[in-house]
């Protein structure tokens, strides 16, 4: 059984009429009666009683015109639904937790793609940014977040710059460094350094030693944490120091403050990026991009 017969069953069912469904569905008649006989024959039952005057619909007729119209309308939805997916007006994206640190554009960039595409469901994977580009090329994720110059190079991925900032020292309020105006890296190499993420993958631990050693200091002991949120813990309940963006205001929701590097030779930019697989034919993923784009922060 084909969709053509159902149309063409359901035509002579709300017509009554042969030659009416015939010119209807631009077909001859006797293209269309074959048709009708062949679908009682596959549904095993008279669906039209029909002489040379009129056409009636059986019992059974009844109640498969009834189910005919619902499957032709279903797939008038089903049509209409791939439409709108195709064009980026629904269907499911899912994209990288980077938390804390995406607040001052990810919460009003969701909060107008939503308002632009109603029927696209959002949702967030908790990862850290190593294991999103490994989502990503994987195809578990449509969109992720990454750390570090070297994110606008990477094979294999497309990628917007969405802040730029500068590290500073995080610690505790109660830290005994806290009060500082600056912070020097010699200051701070009986601390433990908290680092996120595993030592042989993390970008924040080699952006971290860098500055160390560029400024001839060695870091104190460290200690990898497995995400942002627990690297915040740690350092509001003085269990260590780290390094993160001064444009993140960690005081009020975690207690914790960001004092400025004194640096002498080193650099110590922040870089985050949204990366997405390259050559991506997804119109949700570059809907999604482009209201990021509107939303980041300032990078100039």
């Amino acid at each position: 059984m084909e969709l053509r017969h159902l149309r063409y069953f359901v035509a002579v069912a709300e017509e009554l009429s042969f030659s009416r469904a015939a010119a209807r569905l631009h077909v001859t008649r006797p293209a269309l009666s074959k048709q009708i006989k062949d679908l009682e024959e596959q549904t095993g039952a008279r669906l039209l009683e029909r002489d040379t005057v009129r056409v009636s619909l059986t019992d059974a007729g009844t109640v498969f015109l009834a189910e005919a119209q619902a499957i032709l309308a279903h797939v008038e939805d089903a049509k209409q639904l791939a439409r709108e997916a195709q064009n980026g007006r629904r269907g499911r994206l899912k994209v990288g937790s980077v938390g804390q640190i995406a607040t001052s554009f990810l919460p009003e960039a969701l909060k107008a793609f939503h308002k632009e595409f109603p029927d696209v469901e959002v949702s967030f994977v908790e990862m850290n940014p190593v294991e999103q580009l490994s989502a990503l090329a994987a195809g578990q994720i449509h969109v992720g977040f990454a750390y570090g110059e070297e994110v606008e190079h990477m094979p294999g991925m497309d990628s917007l710059l969405l802040m730029r900032s500068t590290f500073g020292v995080s610690l505790s309020r109660h830290h005994a460094l806290a009060s500082r105006p600056m912070v020097r890296t010699q200051d701070l190499t009986k601390e433990t350094i908290l680092f996120l993420g595993e030592e042989a993958t993390s970008t924040h631990r080699r952006e971290i030693v860098r500055i160390f050693h560029q400024e001839s200091a060695l870091p104190g002991p460290g200690r990898e944490i497995s995400g942002f949120e627990s690297l915040l813990t740690m350092i509001a309940a003085d269990q260590g120091i780290s390094m993160l963006p001064q444009i993140l205001d960690l005081t009020q929701s975690h207690g914790i403050v960001t004092v400025p590097l004194e640096l002498e030779r080193a650099a110590a930019e922040f870089t985050l990026w949204a990366v997405w697989r390259k050559n991506s034919e997804s119109v949700l993923i570059r809907n999604f991009v482009r209201l990021l784009e509107t939303h980041r922060r300032k990078v100039a």
